[in-house]
């Protein structure tokens, strides 16, 4: 062989083992600032109260594990929190399912304030797991409601 070729072969082999240590897990550890306010962050967001599980924590792996069951191929994210402002933090994890043509990415996120300890939804595939009465109103669900209620009487139902 000469000093080309031996200098392709060792190319190929260095980009084989980049690519190796960038595309293998993490270790599992949640991306979180070492910051103690964001671990109370995270910690509100699992263990809170969730529509049909006992956190939310739950009812993401119950999610997960119907996929699993149902064979499809999925990914799924760590627990990332990014501080927002003075205590306030955005909680979020991914789930990337493949789907028919395409791979789904569904970002399940909360927003915790922490001096009145709540835990708001602010992702659309987040609010499928919130209890009811935490969901936020419709937008202009109070002049929606009204039109509804208005019908004049030979258009009413009934």
């Amino acid at each position: 062989m000469n000093v080309r070729s031996l200098t392709w072969i060792g190319i190929l082999v260095v980009l084989i083992v980049v690519g190796f240590l960038f595309s293998r897990p993490q270790g599992g550890r949640p991306d979180i600032p070492d910051d103690p306010q964001a671990h109370e962050a995270l910690e509100l967001v699992r263990s809170h109260p969730a529509r049909n599980d006992p956190t939310l924590e739950d009812a993401i792996n119950r999610y997960v594990e119907e996929l699993k069951a149902q064979g499809t191929s999925l990914h799924r994210g760590e627990w990332q929190v990014g501080k927002e402002r003075d205590g306030v933090y955005a909680v979020r994890t991914l789930v990337r399912e493949k789907g028919f043509n395409e791979w789904i990415e569904r970002e399940f996120a909360w927003r915790v304030t922490l001096k009145d300890k709540t835990v708001r939804v602010i992702s659309l595939a987040a609010i499928h797991f919130m209890p009811f009465h935490e969901l936020p109103p419709l937008p202009h669900q109070d002049q929606i409601s009204g039109i509804f209620m208005e019908f004049p009487p030979e258009m009413r139902p009934g």
